[in-house]
Formats: structure tokens, sequence, C-alpha cells
């Protein structure tokens, strides 16, 4: 696949519910390299998934979503580990 040509909002937009789950990447063995330079990390992440959007987790289908207007996945988990660490 040329990643110039991948078209990224067709990727978003597929519909996991009309997916045949046996058809999407399992990650659960995936293994991430921390030594991959981060310019070349989503390149990586696409070739290993396919569908960095909808893939499998063992028999779990899953599909990420993101907002624009969504605050960051750093500022969510920070907030989230402030309000654990309250008792909230």
């Amino acid at each position: 696949m040329n990643h110039s040509q991948l078209n990224i909002s067709a990727l978003a937009s597929v519909d996991i519910q009309k997916m045949n789950k046996d058809e999407l990447v399992d990650v659960s063995s995936l293994a991430l390299d921390p030594g991959i330079p981060l310019e070349l990390r989503a390149g990586y992440i696409l070739k290993a998934t396919g569908n960095p959007y909808c893939f499998r987790v063992g028999d779990l289908g899953v599909k990420l979503e993101f907002l624009d207007s969504a605050p960051s996945l750093q500022d969510a988990l920070s907030n989230f580990f402030q309000r654990k660490k309250r008792g909230l």
C-alpha cells in the first residue's frame, strides 16, 4: 500500500458493524518498538494493522474515533489519574 495514496478519511469512516471480525487484524501480540523514531511510528502502526482505526483485540472488535474538539489523550489521562488520586 502506498502511503501517499492512502485515504485516512476512508480508514476512519469504516463501519465496524459491517466488518467480518475475523478479517480485522488482532493487535493482541503487536509489540511497539520504542526505538522507532516518532516520525516513522504512524507508518509502522499502519503497516501492522492495515487500518489503525479499526482492529480487534482477541475476540473484541475495536473502532477508534477522535473529535477535533476533544482533549488530548495525555490531558485526559492526567485528569483521570488526578481524580483517582483524590479518590473521586
